[in-house]
């Protein structure tokens, strides 16, 4: 066997195993076992296995991870939130405390001078150098605390405030500031006269939340002999201890009643011992809870462990001594403030538990059961388990389940071997192009692939308009481009056989069959970007009424409203067929690289008048280029009348002169204004360069990948024939007997497509009109008579002997050619005094 016989073998094989194999991986399972059903009959193995118990391999991990304890992290910012709403409750308190009802104390101001400055007294004023030291007078008096607020000291609790300013003014002068003792006297010696006291309202360590209690605040007195004040008094501004309690009581209901109690009790007494600066009971209770719950957070507090831990704190009091001796009440309070704010600083880590969980679940083996051949998996009436399914699917157990396999590996077979004789009897073009019938077997491949996703979308769907996602109309859009409209059709009877095979179901495999025959119709006139959206947009709405249509016959009960099965199938196909011919359409440039396919989208591409390589021949020959316009323009009339590609015959066109880029000059429509270089060679160097126009022209196309069936143009659209001219120069020259007509032949072959003839006609007739009709007028009857000299020449020459064109054909060619050269040399209007009129 020859190597590409090889090759076709191989690729024969390879899309049928690769079909087969994609399709037997989605109807393995047969689709009537389901657990919890009864069996229909008796199962047996037909070769041993082990399966997997799905069943009891899940429930031992579970088991795992159900012994795995959970993971518990550390909460330090669970604590900090303790300890700050620990400050925020005793706050509270404090706050409770104080009766903002009543005015804070006012402090009179003391006999303005011109030596007090911004309201500020001097440190001290000394008595007058001319009063002498006998003369002095003593001044004295006290400032106390009336803790009990009667207005009097009558002793404990009352004490003297020490270190409280208390400004002296004498006669109206300058004040004079001094402070009071710890036991909250003051005196001062001071000159005889009239003396002003009052209380140095500025003094920054004055006790906060205390209220006069005496009525002198502002005391005057004539200090002759003697001068003794009479008590100051201040009292703190406190609530009643029931008024604290009650509103405690509404803010923290689950405080014992003694502990409310204490805590007013402490908070009331604190105002008075603050002003004494004296250690404050509040603080000392807020200290022993914070301590406690230092050392049971230290001992990790699970959220289990809150009810354990609170009534370890009761029966277990922190420790709060009151004025240096233990206050048992203080403790309890301080246990019931802990408890209230207490909270779990060891919560478990749901994330790193879930992870050793499933490392637990990872760790478990499988648990596995022995098939003998010919055993029996379950009886005929007994419940389906699902090992019971995995056991059937695994053992071949399935009435004829392996004959199915084997059965549509040989349809899958017959398939593509019914598809290599064809090419081989009908395609030689395709047959003997290895690369070609790969891509083919890969379309069969992508629709076997598409068929196994449709059945996998509808298994999770689960509703029969779900079989209509089969993108039947981007396989059939691809392989008509990729190829033609008769292998479209072929890949399109390919994919209605692949979709019978896998999804057993009748409706499906019309429908894929039709939605991939629609594209054809469509693709076979492309000519613009546009018709390729119109062919997706088209073939997709048609594709829609065709899935309604088949739904409505295969896929609904007589009995029931057929509208929203066919609405909804309707729907499932044209949003499939849209978006994945418009995903066919995005890798067909993959396609056409790997492949070296020149298709209609390709073609369109160097139809663009942006090409680099046109864009080369405009610069460098501009004449050559409005010539293969020309060409281009008869070449795409003549190609539409016979049926022929008119975007292989334009492109090859307009690329088929471009060697001359080369040396553009030595072709005459490039010569504006100069002499004709030919005139001055030889005839035989003359044929050398032109002949190189074909040489150099194939480099080029190769350089700017310029496909092969479009560079065959460049070879062909001279064929063989002899270059008449040089030719007849030669023999004038030369002598008749001294000259070889196959020196001055062209470098290239006949044409053998329809395409290419045309294209040598085409080139022939623009340059001949050309010629002709700078002298003659352009008439039809001329043009006709042009067109026939061509055409007849190239027939008796031989140059279409090998080409596809038949006697109709070329007639019908004659017919493009006229129509389109009588269009461009049309008959126009003398305008009046205009130039050449």
């Amino acid at each position: 066997m020859t190597r590409p016989g090889l090759t076709r073998t191989a690729v024969f094989l390879a899309t049928a195993v690769a079909s087969w194999g994609l399709l037997v991986a989605a109807t393995s399972v047969p689709e009537n076992l389901s657990p919890g059903t009864l069996a229909d009959r008796d199962y047996r193995a037909r070769f041993a296995a082990s399966v997997e118990d799905r069943d009891k391999t899940a429930a031992d991990e579970e088991e795992a991870a159900a012994a795995v304890l959970d993971v518990y992290e550390h909460r330090g910012d669970i604590e900090d939130e303790v300890y700050e709403q620990l400050e925020f409750v005793v706050g509270a308190v404090k706050d409770g405390v104080i009766d903002t009802s009543v005015t804070p104390t006012t402090f009179p101001e003391p006999t303005p001078s011109p030596s007090t400055t911004a309201g500020v007294p001097s440190e001290t004023t000394l008595p007058s150098t001319s009063t002498t030291q006998a003369e002095l007078v003593e001044a004295t008096g006290w400032v106390f605390l009336d803790v009990d607020a009667d207005g009097e000291f009558s002793g404990a609790p009352d004490a003297g405030l020490d270190g409280i300013g208390v400004l002296l003014s004498l006669n109206g002068g300058a004040a004079q500031r001094v402070e009071t003792q710890s036991d909250g006297s003051w005196s001062s010696m001071v000159a005889p006269g009239n003396l002003v006291v009052t209380i140095d309202g500025d003094d920054p360590d004055w006790p906060a939340h205390l209220g006069l209690s005496t009525a002198n605040a502002r005391q005057e007195l004539d200090c002759t002999s003697e001068c003794e004040t009479a008590a100051m008094g201040y009292r703190p501004l406190v609530r009643s201890i029931d008024e604290q309690v009650a509103e405690l009581s509404q803010s923290y209901s689950t405080l014992k009643p003694t502990t409310l109690q204490t805590l007013a009790v402490f908070g009331t007494e604190d105002v008075a011992r603050s002003a004494l600066g004296q250690d404050l009971y509040l603080d000392a209770v807020k200290q022993a809870a914070t301590l406690r719950l230092q050392t049971e957070f230290a001992a990790s507090i699970a959220p289990e462990d809150l009810l354990e831990v609170g009534s370890r704190l009761f029966t277990n009091p922190p420790v709060v001594f009151v004025g240096g001796e233990r206050d048992v009440q203080a403790g309890e309070a301080a246990a019931d403030l802990a408890n209230l704010v207490l909270a779990a600083n060891y919560l478990i880590d749901s994330q790193a538990t879930e992870l050793a969980r499933q490392e637990a679940r990872d760790a478990v083996e499988p648990t596995l059961v022995g098939y003998a051949a010919q055993q029996y998996i379950v009886r005929e009436g007994e419940q389906l388990q699902q090992i019971d399914i995995d056991a059937i699917n695994q053992t071949g157990a399935a009435t004829g389940q392996a004959q199915q396999e084997w059965g549509m590996l040989a349809v899958i077979s017959v398939l593509v071997a019914v598809i290599g004789f064809y090419l081989g009897k009908f395609r030689p073009d395709i047959w003997n192009r290895p690369r070609m019938i790969a891509l083919l077997g890969l379309l069969i491949v992508l629709s076997a692939l598409a068929v196994r996703g449709t059945i996998e979308m509808q298994a999770i769907i689960d509703d029969p308009s779900a079989w209509y996602l089969l993108p039947g109309v981007a396989v059939g859009l691809m392989a008509a481009i990729l190829f033609d409209a008769r292998i479209g059709l072929l890949v399109a009877l390919g994919i209605g056989a692949l979709a019978a095979t896998g999804t057993r179901d009748p409706g499906v495999a019309v429908f894929a069959l039709l939605a991939g025959m629609i594209p054809i119709g469509f693709v076979s006139s492309l000519a613009s970007r546009k018709a390729i959206r119109n062919a997706v947009v088209f073939s997709s709405l048609a594709a829609a009424v065709i899935a309604g249509a088949v739904a409505w016959f295969f896929h609904t009960n007589p009995d029931e409203n057929p509208t929203q099965t066919v609405l909804t199938s309707a729907g499932w196909a044209f949003g499939a067929s849209i978006l994945t011919a418009l995903l066919g359409l995005a890798i067909l440039q993959f396609f056409e690289s790997a492949f070296d396919v020149t298709t209609s989208l390709r073609l369109l591409e160097l139809g663009d008048r942006n090409h680099e390589a046109l864009l080369l021949l405009q610069e460098e020959a501009f004449g050559t280029f409005n010539h293969s316009l020309m060409v281009g323009t008869l070449a795409d009339a003549a190609a539409r009348a016979v049926g022929a590609n008119p975007l292989l015959a334009k492109a090859a066109a307009y690329y088929h002169d471009l060697g001359k880029t080369e040396d553009p000059t030595m072709f005459i429509e490039n010569q504006f204004g100069m002499n004709n270089p030919h005139d001055d060679l030889p005839p035989e160097q003359s044929v050398e360069i032109i002949r190189r126009h074909v040489t150099a022209g194939v480099e080029l196309a190769r350089k700017y990948k310029i496909p092969p069936e479009v560079a065959e143009g460049i070879v062909t659209h001279h064929g063989d024939g002899i270059m008449r001219f040089f030719f007849e120069r030669a023999r004038a020259r030369y002598g008749d007997e001294n000259v070889n007509p196959d020196d001055y032949r062209h470098v290239g072959h006949k044409p053998q497509s329809a395409e290419m003839a045309i294209v040598m006609l085409a080139d022939s007739l623009e340059a001949a009109c050309r010629a002709v009709f700078q002298e003659e007028d352009p008439t039809p009857m001329a043009i006709e008579k042009v067109v026939d000299r061509v055409v007849d020449e190239k027939i008796n020459d031989g140059q279409l002997s090998e080409s596809s064109l038949t006697l109709d054909q070329l007639n019908r060619v004659r017919r493009a050619f006229l129509d389109s050269l009588v269009g461009h040399y049309h008959q126009r209007i003398p305008y009046p005094n205009f130039p050449g009129s």
